[in-house]
C-alpha cells in the first residue's frame, strides 16, 4: 500500500510538473510575440482584446467550453469522468498566470530593444525555440503518469472516436479550426494578425520533431514512476 501510494505521489508529482514547464513555454511564445500555438491561440488573442481577464483565465473558460462539447458529442455515452479536466484546466490556467508573471519580471521584452530589427527578430526567435523545446518537455512529462487529458487533447480524442478517424489527422483539422477562429477574431479586432504568427506554423511541426527527441529520457521517467525497467 505504501509503495502505491509513493508512486501514485510521483505520478502527480510528474504530471504537475509537466503541466508548468508546458505553461513556461507558453509564456516564452507570448514573449516571443511570433504567434501562439493553435490549441493556445483563442485564449491568447482574447485575453489581448479583453485585458480585465488574465491570458490563464481565459484559457480556464475556453478550455472548460471544450470539456462542454465532449459532453454534447457523447450524448448518452458520456463518461462522467471527464469532468475530471476541470482540474487540470485550472491548474494550467494558474500556472500559465504565474509563468507569464515570471517571464514579464524575468525576460527582455523583444519589443523593448533598441537593437537592429533583424536582432530583435533573432532574439524572437530563440524565445519561440525555447518555448517549442518547454512545451514538447512539458508534453512528455504530463502524459507519461497516464493521467487526465487536457480537454484540448480530450476533445481530439472524442472526435476521432466518434468519427472513426486517426487520431493525427482529427489533430491537423483541430488545430486549423482553432487556430483560424483565433485569426479571424485577431482580424476583426486588431486589422492585422495578432497571436497567429509564422510562430503558429513553426510550433505545429517543431514541438512534435523536439519531443521525438526525448525518447532517450523515455526509460529513465519510466522507472521513476513505476520502479521497473522498460520491456
Amino acid at each position: 500500500m505504501k509503495e502505491k501510494s509513493i508512486q501514485m505521489a510521483k505520478r502527480i508529482l510528474t504530471y504537475c510538473i509537466g503541466l508548468f514547464v508546458m505553461a513556461m513555454g507558453v509564456s516564452f511564445s507570448a514573449m516571443a510575440d511570433l504567434g501562439m500555438s493553435p490549441v493556445n491561440s483563442i485564449p491568447y488573442v482574447l485575453s489581448e482584446i479583453f485585458t480585465g481577464l488574465s491570458m490563464g483565465t481565459w484559457v480556464i473558460i475556453i478550455f472548460s467550453l471544450y470539456i462542454v462539447i465532449q459532453f454534447f458529442i457523447l450524448g448518452k455515452n458520456l463518461q462522467p469522468w471527464r469532468i475530471l479536466q476541470l482540474i487540470c484546466t485550472t491548474l494550467f490556467g494558474y500556472f500559465t498566470d504565474f509563468t507569464n508573471l515570471l517571464a514579464g519580471w524575468f525576460l527582455p521584452d523583444p519589443a523593448w530593444m533598441t537593437f537592429s530589427p533583424v536582432l530583435v527578430y533573432g532574439v524572437r526567435l530563440c524565445y519561440l525555440l525555447i518555448s517549442m523545446a518547454l512545451i514538447a518537455l512539458g508534453i512528455l512529462l504530463y502524459l507519461a503518469p497516464d493521467l487526465i487529458s487536457l480537454p484540448g487533447e480530450g476533445i481530439m480524442q472524442v472526435i476521432a472516436d466518434k468519427l472513426h478517424k486517426p487520431l493525427p489527422v482529427v489533430k491537423m483539422y483541430f488545430d486549423c479550426t482553432v487556430a483560424a477562429i483565433a485569426l479571424c477574431i485577431s482580424l476583426v479586432y486588431f486589422r492585422q494578425f495578432h497571436g497567429i504568427r509564422e510562430g503558429t506554423i513553426i510550433a505545429a511541426f517543431g514541438v512534435g520533431k523536439i519531443l521525438s527527441l526525448y525518447d532517450p529520457l523515455k526509460p529513465a521517467l519510466f522507472r521513476f514512476l513505476h520502479g521497473a525497467k522498460v520491456q
